[in-house]
């Protein structure tokens, strides 16, 4: 069996993908009185399979706007290393019990580009989702 993130793909502009996804999932949300703030630096270029990462993240969105209601739902990404840490906060209660059950298959997925879906969620706050995944994109000498 092949892992499609030990080979490198075309660099993506995380942000790009991110607003090409939050576009189309601004219905669904605008349906549960929410919005979603993109705060991806526009630097951030990953290198992995494209498709997986955009059905990925698409599926979390999707499951953070289905599990929500009247909330902000922001986007951020850091780099540490070849690591890729994107957070999705959204702030208000999103319905952890629910939400959980849906992650199973999320996570099946995030696993094939060699990524890690993990939720911290605090009472009556909000509740982080961070998708973490290898960058297959060389270091900056």
């Amino acid at each position: 069996m092949q892992n499609n993130f030990t080979h490198p793909q075309a660099p993506v502009g995380l942000q790009v993908m991110v607003n090409r996804i939050s576009t189309s999932s601004l219905s669904a949300a605008t349906r549960k009185h929410s919005f979603i703030v993109n705060d991806i630096p526009a630097d951030i270029s990953v290198s992995t399979d494209e498709h997986m990462l955009a059905t990925v993240f698409g599926s979390l969105l999707n499951t953070v706007i289905t599990h929500t209601e009247n909330c902000c739902i922001r986007i951020s990404a850091k780099l540490f290393g070849k690591v890729v840490l994107v957070n999705l906060k959204e702030s208000h209660q999103l319905n952890g019990q629910a939400f959980r059950g849906s992650l199973r298959q999320i996570q099946q997925l995030a696993e094939k580009i060699g990524g890690a879906v993990s939720v911290s969620h605090v009472q009556a706050k909000e509740t982080t989702i961070i998708f973490s995944f290898v960058n297959n994109l060389p270091l900056a000498a």
